[in-house]
């Protein structure tokens, strides 16, 4: 077991990834020295999570097929008020995002190549029509990058990025406070990546570059928004010769997070199912560590403290690795829960 702990009156949501009644939001908290996990709404294949930015809110994603759904829901204690639930207005929505004035939630229909914009009441609930904005783009891998597929957004500032699996692309908007909906967003630059390394999730680094894991090519990059294809770095996210050892013959890497100096970037290699953490204090990212996760399809990260929590999807685990100087040691179970796929620290009041 890990000695990984809460602090005081702290909560950790778990997305938890299925079609039964167990699936859905889960609030896991310790108490008298064992964990205890509670579904708090039910939601099939609940892919994201988020919070809103000023109130206990919590947003999220859900549904694989081609009507995906978003959710809102405000939490008190261990309970969760559902204030809003609706199509999400595409297929396969897998990320979100709410703008630093609480005004939008703008989530990523992965499938259907679109932006869906949400507007937002004071409470945090859903206001008004979800609204989209179409993306187009390819790359060369036809299966997967047949057109946009965005999978991640954020906010750096008032600039939102999209990265784009599909189109092998960062893209940024500029918001426009005085507009509501799709009018409120304007893309401002698109920054071409190597082609066919279908970028997933990125990190901001304290100099201001982006470390993106790339799904496709199974490769971290690293560079400056706007900077020219040829100048990202590029290196190999794992050291593990092939066929990887979970769902498919492939390596593909998917969720990215950094230590919160900024010097490490820590990187879930699925389908190898490792956590390779890398120096991006450099020049050139250099491979400091790869270690077995213990889990199989490790789909998302998350830096608390000193350690780093994995979501082990396909072994129903959640494990930590405790960090020493900012490197991980070995994983270690926290708790068993089904399907765990985004992890979500509690940081609102309740």
């Amino acid at each position: 077991m890990s000695d990984f702990n809460l602090a005081k009156g702290e909560a950790l949501f778990v997305a938890s990834r299925g079609v039964f009644e167990l699936h859905g939001l889960t609030r896991w908290v310790q108490k008298d020295g064992a964990w205890e996990g509670k579904t708090l709404a039910r939601a099939e294949q609940l892919s994201a999570l988020c919070w809103h930015p000023a109130l206990p809110v919590i947003y999220g994603t859900s549904r694989a097929g081609m009507d995906g759904e978003i959710h809102a829901w405000r939490i008190e204690g261990d309970t969760a008020e559902t204030i809003g639930e609706k199509k999400s207005g595409g297929a396969e929505p897998c990320h979100l995002v709410v703008d630093p004035a609480g005004r939008m939630l703008i989530f990523t229909n992965y499938t259907t190549s679109t932006l869906g914009i949400q507007g937002l009441a004071t409470d945090g609930s859903f206001d008004g029509e979800i609204e989209t904005i179409k993306l187009s783009g390819g790359g060369p891998e036809i299966e997967r990058q047949d057109d946009a597929h965005p999978h991640q957004a954020f906010f750096v500032g008032e600039t939102l990025f999209v990265i784009d699996l599909g189109d092998d692309s960062v893209r940024e908007f500029a918001i426009d406070p005085a507009k509501r909906g799709a009018a409120a967003l304007t893309q401002t630059r698109l920054t071409k990546l190597p082609a066919g390394c279908g970028p997933r999730h990125a990190v901001v680094l304290p100099d201001g570059r982006l470390a993106i894991s790339g799904e496709l090519g199974s490769n971290l990059l690293v560079g400056h928004p706007g900077a020219p294809e040829g100048a990202w770095q590029d290196v190999p996210s794992t050291t593990r010769p092939g066929p990887a050892r979970t769902r498919h013959r492939r390596n593909y890497p998917g969720d990215i997070q950094r230590s919160v100096d900024g010097r490490f970037v820590y990187f879930a290699n699925r389908g190898n199912d490792t956590i390779a953490t890398f120096d991006v204090s450099g020049a050139k990212p250099v491979l400091v560590s790869e270690l077995d996760s213990t889990v199989f399809w490790p789909q998302h990260l998350l830096v608390h403290g000193d350690h780093l929590l994995v979501a082990g999807w396909d072994s129903s685990r959640v494990v930590a690795m405790k960090l020493q100087d900012g490197v991980p040691g070995a994983a270690e179970t926290i708790f068993e829960c089904a399907g765990p796929g985004w992890l979500l620290m509690q940081n609102r009041p309740a």
